[in-house]
């Protein structure tokens, strides 16, 4: 069961995302508009948004890495 964790929990993760519903005004989203003449800017923000997201990510992961390696070489 402890070898099968990690992948129940990752399939549930993934079915809870298709029944998640979205925010209403998502609908009205600058990736959705259809206001004209707005070219490359919704897909500006998202790939903005992934650059910001993917620095953000990467630091949690480092200090994550190091907390564990710092607790695993104390035991």
């Amino acid at each position: 069961m402890r070898r099968a964790s990690p992948l129940l929990s990752i399939l549930l993760v993934l079915l809870l995302c298709g029944v998640a519903t979205a925010c209403p005004m998502c609908k009205d989203s600058v990736a959705n508009g259809d206001a004209a003449g707005s070219g490359a800017l919704p897909n500006g923000f998202n790939t903005s948004i992934i650059v910001m997201l993917t620095g953000f990510l990467s630091v949690v992961g480092l200090v994550s890495g190091v907390i564990w390696k710092g607790i695993k070489g104390s035991l």
